[in-house]
């Protein structure tokens, strides 16, 4: 079975999100036509984050060409709040992208799949690869059923063991898995039982535009400011209880820049510690706004629990810190913590050593040249490792391999 040289690759994509919901999919799949891939995305209807599904796409817009990819659209009902909408939302997509891919008319090469929570949302990739003997190729994203400990926080639980034994079968039904943070190679061999020949660690680029951009703070005001996701996993309770142990320290506030699960919780607390003279938190910003907290931060903060394998992943929060240029300081463990001490970016303690948290925010407050030269050298990290030319090009040779194998045979 053989492919002619000239013909183009062929890619089938799946992922339960795409534009114009703000996922780094959107622009993977741009780029791969741009390099010469025809790409089908095969997606659910825009509703992230807000629950509701965009009126225009409610009875329209079910297949469309978007820069030059096409994009096919199935059903599903918005996520909303609570987890019986979310269950209902995840369970729409899965059953009626598994009836479009069956349908599907079109020869591809090669299965994509862009692996965000659920892990569902593979399966319909996985029906058309086997019935077209076709190779799969999956990003990993979130770990499943890892990330059911959210909801789930006992693995004896008999929903998180069906989907234990569900993801296992999906991971392995891939010929290859990419792993967005390096602890997921360890994961996903250890809890899976993949052979680590099939895993590969290929981390997600990030926002280059900041790279040039001087975000040096003017005030006279130590500024830490956390930006993004607001949630439980992010462990910012454990964060404010390590800034209520220096708030007699003078000349610094914390600034949380986001929402999420946590953000009424954080707002309590804080109101209840009477820390908001410390504190400010802004909700929800449109990315527009990002430059005016970069310039605010004079450092960074990131945290996440230690309570699971989530608290090992490498937030994305992390890259964008580093493009800036801005000093971090962690609370956190695995992959980020790697990453930042690796870089020479940042220090980091032990996720939950609340103690520990504190100690280095004083340090920072009361001697903030010892971190001069961190900004810089995330900066550099960054230009090595986050840039999207070096994420397209490893993915682009995954591809092309895995085809080539394929045609070969």
């Amino acid at each position: 079975m053989k492919k002619s040289p000239n013909t183009k690759i062929r890619v089938l994509l799946v992922c339960q999100h795409y534009y114009p919901e703000n996922f780094q999919i959107t622009p993977i799949a741009e780029q791969l036509v741009v390099d010469g891939f025809e790409v089908m995305v095969l997606t659910g209807l825009p509703n992230y984050p807000l629950g509701i599904v965009l009126d225009e796409y409610k009875h329209g817009h079910r297949d469309e060409w978007i820069n030059g990819v096409h994009v096919v659209r199935c059903f599903e009902i918005g996520r909303r709040k609570g987890v019986f909408w979310l269950a209902a939302n995840y369970m729409s997509f899965m059953l009626s992208a598994l009836y479009k891919a069956g349908k599907l008319k079109e020869d591809y090469d090669l299965v994509f799949i862009y692996q965000l929570s659920p892990i569902l949302m593979a399966l319909p990739g996985l029906k058309y690869a086997r019935r077209h003997r076709v190779p799969v190729l999956l990003y990993c994203c979130d770990q499943w059923p890892e990330s059911l400990k959210v909801y789930i926080k006992s693995e004896r639980n008999l929903l998180f063991r069906i989907m234990k034994q569900v993801s296992r079968s999906i991971y392995a039904s891939a010929d290859k898995v990419l792993c967005q943070s390096s602890s997921f190679v360890d994961y996903l061999a250890l809890t899976h039982g993949l052979d680590r020949n099939r895993l590969e660690y290929l981390p997600s680029f990030a926002d280059e535009s900041y790279l040039e951009e001087n975000f040096t703070s003017t005030d006279d005001i130590v500024d830490f400011v956390f930006m993004g996701n607001l949630g439980y996993a992010q462990n910012l309770l454990a964060v404010i209880s390590a800034i209520e142990m220096i708030r007699d320290v003078p000349g610094f506030r914390v600034h949380f820049v986001g929402a999420g699960s946590c953000l009424d919780k954080i707002r309590t607390t804080v109101y209840e510690k009477n820390l908001g003279d410390i504190i400010k938190i802004y909700g929800r910003r449109p990315v527009e706004e990002m430059p005016k907290f970069y310039r605010l931060a004079d450092v960074c903060l990131v945290s996440l629990t230690a309570d699971n394998a989530i608290g090992h992943t490498l937030p994305s929060k992390v890259q964008g810190y580093m493009a800036a240029g801005k000093p971090i300081i962690g609370m956190i463990d695995g992959s980020a913590r790697k990453v930042i001490e690796e870089s020479g970016c940042g220090i980091c303690v032990a996720a939950n050593d609340i103690k520990a948290m504190a100690m280095v925010m004083k340090d920072f407050i009361t001697n903030p040249v010892k971190y001069k030269s961190f900004g810089q050298a995330g900066r550099r990290y960054f230009m090595d490792n986050f840039r999207k030319e070096i994420f397209m090009k490893r993915l682009e040779d995954n591809i092309t391999e895995m085809v080539r194998v394929l045609f070969s045979g």
